[in-house]
């Protein structure tokens, strides 16, 4: 397979970073009259603006944040804009509080809600990680409400969750998915179980976000979307503009000592963060993630933003995806036999941007949809990058062998379940090492050039969507003209527990 080969332009932060000097506006799409779009768009290359017209009924998050980096909180204003574009009328509207998840530390605390500009009660259910707020009439499809939640969020130390992925330590203050968010409406009603915490939280629909925040003037705001501005307030602090979107969650992280090293690929630039002591792995990682950008874009399809963002963490879970920023965890950058896993680990999260970012899924009872598709798309990537014999052994040490010692361990199992009817070593193994197989299976059987239109009509179809597994059958089946369902049975439903 042919790489293109891009001249890069290296902007090389060599002392730690300074929120305006490292504060890069982006350009502001001007609004029109009665234009309540053309903020968003100011996140978008200019060929995807016009993807937000379509998106005029996607729910609007407007925030306004102070971050206290002495009591370690968060003060928000949150006004919403929600569209019920299902066919029923809506009683109640939910907010999943993942803050509050249980064994993170953390909380979050609603202090004042108002509906349509009424004051409203609420009650916390799914141990305080879900918000059900009664609405006084029934929301008619089409119809449209304006929720106000006050809130306070006292963040935990990061070595309090599962995987360090949520807190504050001496490096960086991480805050993913802590914002009050509505999850998915669907025929089975609102989607508010807690997941175990091994798997992903979030299954939300395509928002936008516009973010005012204010922090001290030494901390740079790494999050999604863009920023626009960063203005000095003269007292100590800076408040940030930032707008996102289309986008299912944001992620924010805080830091006054991360480095920054940048490249522009067509009219998106990536940032790489890291820790001084990481700098030749953190240009690294800006390397790997712009081979792994390249290559998706000529595989997939369109990254429409104008961002993305590389941030080494303390978290223990290799990598983590969010829209517009993945983390990496500070053990992959630091130890030298980890650079094998270094490199898968970043370039499978920037293979999130696709495969669940902009092709949305229920991650929680299908979690296959995007993980088994990420892992393969690492296998890609090591073809066009590395060669074929290299791709053989990221298939056999990531996916074969993981998914062999669960099997001879009789410990096999069907990939189509949810996280929940796993335990987290049987995750691992059936999801991350199972699955990836089937697309090998599949490829084998559509051959190259089939599989890749599949892989791009699949985008296509579902960017800024939901897709469900028989999706996936459907899509590659009608690309192919083939009947896939041996390889799918084998592979996906087989055996069943």
């Amino acid at each position: 397979m042919k790489t293109l080969r891009i001249w890069m332009i290296v902007l090389v932060c060599m002392t730690a970073c300074n929120p305006l000097a490292n504060t890069t506006p982006v350009p502001f799409v001007p609004s029109t009259l009665n234009d309540e779009l053309a903020p968003y768009r100011s996140a978008l290359i200019p060929a995807s603006q016009s993807d937000v017209d379509s998106l005029d009924r996607a729910t609007r998050y407007d925030l306004t944040l102070t971050y206290d980096a002495v009591k370690y909180t968060l003060a928000g204003a949150q006004d919403v804009l929600y569209f019920n574009q299902e066919i029923v009328p809506l009683n109640e509207i939910y907010f999943r509080l993942f803050a509050s998840y249980p064994d993170s530390g953390g909380m979050i605390a609603i202090n004042r809600l108002a509906v349509d500009g009424a004051a409203a009660t609420a009650t916390y259910e799914a141990q305080n990680t879900a918000l059900k707020i009664p609405l006084a009439r029934p929301l008619p499809p089409n119809g449209s409400t304006r929720i106000r939640l006050e809130f306070t969020l006292k963040i935990p130390p990061i070595s309090k969750g599962h995987y360090a992925d949520y807190g504050f330590s001496n490096t960086v203050v991480t805050l993913p998915s802590v914002l009050p968010l509505i999850p998915v409406y669907d025929d089975k009603g609102w989607h508010i179980a807690i997941p175990p915490r091994f798997g992903d939280l979030v299954y939300a629909d395509i928002s936008l976000y516009a973010v005012t925040m204010t922090v001290p003037s030494k901390m740079n705001v790494i999050a999604s979307g863009s920023t626009l501005d960063a203005r000095d307030n003269g007292d100590g602090t800076t408040t940030w503009r930032i707008v996102a979107g289309p986008m299912r969650d944001f992620d924010i992280n805080l830091s006054d000592q991360l480095q920054r090293s940048s490249t522009t690929i067509g009219e998106t630039t990536i940032h790489s963060y890291y820790e001084a002591a990481d700098a030749q792995a953190g240009q690294d990682a800006l390397k790997i993630a712009a081979d792994a950008f390249r290559e998706f874009q000529n595989r997939f399809g369109a990254y429409p933003y104008r961002e993305l963002d590389i941030v080494e963490t303390p978290t223990t879970a290799g990598g983590i995806e969010y829209p517009g920023v993945i983390v990496v965890g500070r053990e992959l950058y630091s130890n030298p036999s980890q650079r094998d896993f270094f490199e898968f680990a970043t370039v499978h999260e920037v293979s999130h941007q696709w495969w669940y970012a902009m092709v949305g899924n229920d991650q929680v009872n299908f979690p296959w949809v995007d993980e088994a598709l990420a892992q393969y798309s690492t296998l890609m990537y090591a073809e066009a990058i590395r060669g074929k014999a290299n791709a053989q052994q990221v298939l056999k040490n990531y996916f074969q062998n993981l998914y062999d010692r669960a099997k001879t361990a009789g410990r096999d199992a069907a990939v189509n379940q949810p996280v929940a009817a796993f335990d987290e070593n049987d995750y691992g193994a059936i999801v991350y090492g199972k699955g990836p197989l089937f697309y090998d299976a599949i490829r084998k059987k559509m051959g190259d050039e089939k599989f890749y239109q599949f892989l791009r009509t699949y985008f296509a179809a579902f960017r800024y969507k939901i897709a469900y597994p028989e999706d996936i059958l459907k899509t590659a089946e009608s690309t192919c003209t083939c009947s896939l369902q041996d390889e799918y049975k084998q592979w996906i439903l087989s055996p069943a527990k």
